[in-house]
């Protein structure tokens, strides 16, 4: 049985200079999931996830998946409200500045989407909200809307905003200083958390070269995060270190990220096939078959432009078929591992040591191993020169020995590679040979 780990994030040298690395995760909103008692369901972007409170971890299995609101709320959401009062048939999924509302219990809308401020009471210059979210606790009957740095209170019994809103979130709330404006999302808590809510934004913080917070590092752009309790009226604590938000949430960050990660390695697919469809090959294009398939450069032998193709739609398939036999693993030391046919795993440092080109190019490499990949594992970097940086050999983590420059690769052997596919896929997609699997700039 195979079983292979992506250590590409093991090398050396100057090129960690250009790193950045955080997850990039935003969380856009949260409610309960329904009919999983004390689990939330988190999304970002086009997917979702579902936490488990009581295990206090992201549950393993049939995550991340895609939203399957209707469009165009099946993506970039400010906040899903389960109604309350006399509207708990009810369940309101907002976007950015309209609405629309399902039925709680089979999740079909039951009217058309409408705009935002007029339906909820809001000032008429709210034609859009930052985010949305329910009150727990002893404010669990209200709702709450952010625009900026001021936010309105919906009374769900009354069936309108509370007087006297708006108000500065800021001052009222009795927030720390950088979290006075710009809240992404909230995950009110459940179980034993039921009185809290922890409030996300995206922050501009620099890390070292694990991606732990760090004066004078790297600037990134990551999530972060405060604690409220609603029945105290405080922020108890904030988070700012991507490192620290990553393992105080348990594969949430990570799994949120492999959503678009899968997004943007199936589009660097679907650019790839086009270019291999497209007639006799460029002039760039036999460059990229020369930097990762070990044709000189030259001219491509028909068969290995339909093997390359057909392998290239293998990935494609596996990939939309995920979250079939995908986990997180906690203590993974890897940003992933696959075992062939079987099952594929997310560590941490798939959020923490790669940027959004990074992880894409992991999920590629990883597909590769999951369906076809059994002969070499030689990564992309292995004595190669990528941003005027020169990596040694890699070395088998196994046994120690080396496994010999990329540039050294068979057709024979590349056609089996991982790492040939993912930065294949990347330079036809970028149009040069960028390499992110060795340069991950977050991006």
């Amino acid at each position: 049985m195979q079983v292979s780990r992506h250590l590409s994030f093991l090398k050396p040298g100057p090129a960690w200079d250009n790193l950045q690395m955080s997850s990039s995760a935003r969380i856009d909103a949260a409610f309960p999931a329904p009919g999983a008692a004390s689990t939330s369901t988190v999304t970002s972007g086009g997917w979702a996830v579902d936490y488990d409170w009581v295990n206090d971890r992201v549950v393993t299995a049939g995550v991340p998946r895609r939203l399957t609101f209707p469009a165009p709320f099946d993506r970039d959401l400010t906040g899903v409200l389960p109604g309350q009062a006399s509207f708990t048939a009810s369940r309101y999924v907002f976007g950015s500045g309209s609405y629309l509302r399902l039925r709680a219990a089979d999740g079909v809308p039951d009217a058309a989407a409408a705009p935002i401020a007029p339906a909820w009471g809001l000032p008429a210059a709210w034609t859009a909200v930052d985010a949305v979210f329910g009150g727990g606790g002893v404010k669990s009957g209200f709702a709450y809307f952010f625009r900026g740095p001021d936010y309105v209170r919906f009374d769900w019994s009354a069936d309108q905003p509370s007087p006297g809103y708006p108000k500065p979130f800021g001052p009222n709330w009795h927030t720390t200083p950088d979290f006075a404006a710009g809240i992404d999302g909230s995950i009110t808590g459940q179980a034993g958390f039921a009185t809290k809510a922890y409030l996300f934004r995206t922050a501009a913080v620099t890390v070292n070269d694990d991606g732990a917070l760090t004066p004078g590092g790297k600037a990134v752009r990551t999530t972060v995060y405060a604690r409220y309790d609603y029945n105290t009226e405080k922020f108890e604590f904030t988070v700012t270190d991507p490192a620290q938000v990553v393992a105080l949430w348990p594969g949430l960050l990570p799994m949120l990220d492999v959503g678009p990660a899968v997004d943007l390695a199936v589009r660097w697919i679907d650019q790839t096939l086009g270019t291999l469809a497209a007639g006799s090959p460029t002039l760039a294009t036999m460059a990229a078959f020369g930097h990762h398939f070990g044709t000189g450069g030259g001219l491509v032998d028909p068969p290995v432009i339909a093997t390359v193709s057909a392998n290239f739609q293998t990935i494609r398939a596996r990939l939309l078929a995920l979250p079939d036999r995908l986990q997180w693993t906690p203590g993974l030391g890897f940003a992933a591992q696959t075992t062939q046919g079987i099952l594929m795993e997310i560590g941490d440092q798939f959020s923490l040591v790669h940027g959004p080109n990074g992880r894409a190019a992991v999920m590629i490499h990883e597909t590769v191993h999951f369906t076809f990949g059994a002969g070499p594992d030689v990564p992309e970097w292995s004595g190669a020169t990528i941003q005027g940086a020169t990596f040694g050999e890699a070395t088998d983590p196994g046994t120690g020995v080396s496994l010999g420059p990329y540039s050294a690769l068979s057709t024979a052997a590349a056609l089996t590679n991982p790492s040939s596919y993912a930065a294949f896929a990347q330079e036809i997609a970028l149009g040069s040979d960028e390499r992110f699997g060795a340069a991950r700039r977050h991006e």
